[in-house]
């Protein structure tokens, strides 16, 4: 049996509006970059396809923004698909909760090489010089809310038996997001005896599993500073090696705007030159690692460590300042912008958990905190859960990982202290 060769990409987002980013940094040209992102992603995914020339194409979900419905975004990718039928490269195409199939215009003539999958698991065949090659198994959501077990609705097709079978979908793996979308399990998808899943909705790229090979492409553009580093899209290889089918991957990336955390150790420095001077040196390193194809990389940069500038740097005057100057010593590519600064250091000396004040309960709460783990998940799940899953938060606030939620703790710890020290 011949070698099979296929491209997942998912999460394109078509025509995603960054809202708040282009005005909170007050970069008109980083606006247009952000705009055309996406798009340029998509271009760069086809021209992978023009060069790779791989024997189908498949996207899990999530295209564009239903919230848009933005012709522009539709029409791109139809643009897109008539390139990559020139091609002779068949696109299958199946829909998740950003597009269900509702959200798509009707008044949009497809070529004949895009394969829509409906609401209910089809397969279709991959045919190379009149022989069946492989069968691509996949399902959309007719609506944005999606809660069945889609994973579960998929088998094999024992009439191909000998063929390569491949299962699209647009889903939430146990473990992967806190978002559930047809929430499944891997050992689901497993029961179903497919060789492969190319899985849309976590913006991440993972590989869940070898044999079976389940995968996330990952977004082909992240979305915001909580998605950092390159995005893009597989380009899949299976072999049959006599008695499985085993899958052998590359990762390809596509983004033009590459996001970043980048810190910053401010340990001991006791003048700004200094912090400048550092702030500098780890910005143009950022810079320089970042990935190919990278135009504009758009950093939040956190301050760490114990310094006597601590105070000082929690100013948000003294931080736009900061940002500002480091902003016109970056040349050269990519573009380096500064979304935000995030004060994360500490005063130099250790504050007493002793006291018998407001201050000292503050104090020994925080620690209280860092030393019970049950007790910190608890209030992590509690409130801070419900911010982070709400319907509509959710499209803008990524839950926080463990690190995060440490730092957000450490950060209200400094932040009490200080206001109340001020009080003495």
């Amino acid at each position: 049996m011949r070698d099979l060769r296929y491209i997942h990409a998912a999460d394109l987002h078509l025509d995603a509006p960054f809202l708040g980013v282009s005005r909170s940094l007050q970069a008109p040209r980083l606006a247009g970059q952000l705009r055309k992102a996406s798009f340029t992603a998509l271009e760069r995914l086809c021209d992978l396809c023009e060069k790779e020339k791989p024997d189908f194409l498949v996207v899990a979900g999530d295209v564009y923004n239903q919230e848009t419905r933005s012709i522009r975004a539709q029409l791109a990718l139809r643009d897109a698909c008539e390139r990559l039928g020139l091609l002779s490269i068949p696109v299958f195409l199946a829909h998740g909760n950003h597009d269900p199939l509702t959200s798509r215009l009707t008044a949009v003539a497809w070529p004949e090489n895009v394969i829509f999958f409906g609401p209910e698991v089809s397969a279709r065949a991959v045919e190379i010089e009149g022989e069946t090659v492989a069968l691509v198994h996949g399902i959309s959501y007719e609506k944005t809310e999606e809660s069945r077990n889609l994973g579960r609705l998929f088998a094999r097709d024992a009439t191909f038996e000998k063929c390569f079978q491949l299962g699209v979908l647009h889903a939430t793996v146990e473990g992967q997001s806190a978002l559930r979308y047809a929430p499944c399990t891997l050992a689901d998808l497993k029961e179903s005896g497919l060789d492969a899943w190319a899985l849309g909705h976590v913006h991440k790229h993972v590989v869940l599993s070898q044999r079976p090979f389940v995968a996330y492409s990952g977004s082909i553009q992240g979305l915001h500073v909580n998605e950092p580093g390159p995005r893009g899209c597989l380009a899949v290889t299976a072999r049959h090696d006599g008695v499985e089918w085993v899958c052998g991957h590359v990762f390809h990336p596509l983004a033009p705007v590459q996001w970043e955390e980048v810190d910053c150790d401010l340990e001991h420095v006791e003048s700004l030159d200094e912090a400048e001077a550092r702030l500098a040196e780890v910005l143009n390193t950022a810079a320089a690692e970042a990935g190919m194809g990278c135009e504009a990389l758009v950093a939040r940069v956190v301050l760490r460590g114990r310094t006597g500038l601590d105070g000082l740097l929690r100013q948000k005057t003294v931080q736009e300042d900061l940002s500002g100057r480091l902003q016109s010593l970056a040349r050269g590519r990519p573009c380096l912008w500064i979304k935000d600064m995030c004060c994360r250091t500490r005063a130099p000396r250790e504050r007493d958990l002793r006291r018998d004040d407001i201050l000292g309960e503050v104090l020994r709460l925080a620690a209280a905190l860092r030393a019970d783990p049950e007790r910190f998940d608890r209030l992590a799940g509690g409130a801070l859960g419900q911010l982070y899953t709400h319907k509509r938060a959710a499209r803008f606030l990524s839950v926080p990982s463990e690190s995060e939620l440490l730092s957000l703790l450490q950060e209200a710890e400094t932040l009490c202290g200080d206001a109340l020290e001020q009080d003495e």
